[in-house]
C-alpha cells in the first residue's frame, strides 16, 4: 500500500522525514486514557555504521565496522515490511545526540594533546519505524538497553515475511564492570506489538499462574504485585504510586491507588500476557539479569507450569530480553487496563 516511506530514496529525503516525526518519551497510564509526553527526532542524525568515530572508549565501533563491512550493511535507512501489513517500515541508524562525552576526540588515533579534547555524542542508535498508514508512525528502539554500544542490523527476508538479525559485537558486562566481545546474533521478530527473541522451534507448556512483581526505588518506582492463574483470575496488590486520575494534569496530583483488587481478566489480555510467556521459551531464559544502575526499577516473574514447576527471573533495570520488556510493559498496562474490583 502506497505511503510517504516508500517515496523516499536518499538519505536526504529520510533525514528530513526523520526530523519532522515524534516519538514516545514516556507514557503516564490515567484510567482508559493516556498522557503521553513526546520528543521530536530533531536531533537525530542519520549515519552509516562505517561513519561512527566515537571517543576512545567506545572502541567496539572498529569491531563494529569489521561487522557491518562483512555483511555489506553500507546504509543508514533500509526498508521493509516487518509486520506483513502492507505497509513499508523503515530502519534507520544514527546518532540521536542525546549522550555526551566529556573526554576524546574524532578519531582515535589523533588522541595526543588537549587540544584534542571535546565534548563529542556517545549515542548509538537504531529504530524501526512502524508504519500504519495515514501518517501514523510508532517508533521502537532496538538499542534500548545501552545507547553507547554499537550493533549492525540485518534484515532477513523469509516466504513468511522479513525479520531483523542484530549482531552484537561487545556486551557490558555490569558484574565485573567490563566490555566483552560476544559475537552475538540475536534474530528479531515483529510481534505483540514490537520487536521479540525470534522462535523458530515453540514448545507449548502448560502455563498454571503468573507473578509479576515490580519492586520500588528511591526515585518513586511503580511497586505492585499482580498474579493471573489459568482460569484468568487476576489479583493486583497497588503499593505504591500506581498512578490513577481521569482528570490528571501537570496542576493536578493523580491519585495514587493503594490495596488488593480482583477481576476476570479480558481474554484478550490473557491470551496475549500468555501467549507471549510460551513463546519466548521462558524455561531456557536466565534467572536472573542485572543493570547495575543505582536507580532503576527491578522486577520479579514467576511462572508456575507443567505440574508444579516454578520458573523465576528476577530483573534489576528491565534490561533481560527484547520479549521480557514486552512481558513487563504488559503487566505494567494490566493495572490500568482491567476493570479491577
Amino acid at each position: 500500500i502506497p505511503s510517504k516511506i516508500d517515496s523516499l530514496n536518499s538519505e536526504k529525503e529520510v533525514q528530513a522525514f526523520v526530523k519532522k516525526l515524534k516519538h514516545p518519551f514516556y507514557e503516564q497510564k490515567i484510567s482508559e486514557d493516556s498522557v503521553i509526553v513526546y520528543r521530536k527526532f530533531e536531533e537525530f542524525e542519520l549515519k552509516k555504521i562505517s561513519e561512527f568515530n566515537r571517543n576512545c572508549e567506545y572502541d567496539e565501533d572498529i569491531l563494529t565496522k569489521q561487522i557491518a563491512a562483512s555483511l555489506k550493511i553500507n546504509k543508514s535507512f533500509y526498508k521493509s515490511d516487518f509486520d506483513n501489513n502492507g505497509y513499508t517500515d523503515l530502519l534507520i541508524i544514527g546518532d540521536g545526540h542525546n549522550c555526551a562525552s566529556p573526554k576524546g576526540c574524532e578519531n582515535c588515533d589523533e588522541c595526543e594533546g588537549p587540544e584534542k579534547l571535546k565534548y563529542i555524542s556517545c549515542d548509538f542508535s537504531v529504530y524501526s519505524l512502524m508504519n500504519f498508514g495515514n501518517d501514523s508512525i510508532n517508533s521502537i528502539d532496538l538499542n534500548f538497553i545501552t545507547q553507547s554500544l554499537s550493533l549492525v542490523p540485518k534484515i532477513i527476508d523469509t516466504e513468511l515475511g522479513s525479520f531483523i538479525e542484530l549482531h552484537k559485537p561487545q556486551e557490558y558486562n555490569y558484574e565485573n564492570r567490563k566490555l566483552e566481545i560476544v559475537n552475538r546474533t540475536i534474530p528479531l521478530i515483529y510481534k505483540y506489538g514490537t520487536f521479540i527473541e525470534r522462535n523458530t522451534k515453540n514448545k507449548e507448556h502448560e502455563i498454571e499462574n503468573i507473578e509479576f512483581i515490580a519492586d520500588g526505588c528511591v526515585a518513586g518506582c511503580s511497586e505492585f504485585i499482580i498474579s493471573i492463574d489459568s482460569n484468568k483470575n487476576g489479583k493486583f496488590n497497588a503499593l505504591n504510586y500506581n498512578w490513577f486520575d481521569k482528570d490528571f494534569s501537570s496542576d493536578l496530583e493523580p491519585y495514587d491507588i493503594d490495596g488488593e483488587f480482583k477481576t476476570i481478566v479480558s481474554t484478550e489480555h490473557f491470551n496475549e500476557i500468555y501467549g507471549i510467556i510460551n513463546y519466548l521459551d521462558f524455561p531456557n531464559l536466565d534467572n536472573s539479569y542485572y543493570s547495575g544502575a543505582m536507580h532503576s526499577s527491578s522486577v520479579t516473574l514467576k511462572i508456575t507450569f507443567d505440574g508444579g514447576k516454578i520458573k523465576t527471573i528476577k530483573d534489576n533495570g528491565l534490561i533481560g530480553t527484547y520479549g521480557l520488556k514486552r512481558v513487563y510493559e504488559m503487566f505494567y498496562e494490566l493495572r490500568f487496563n482491567q476493570e479491577w474490583k
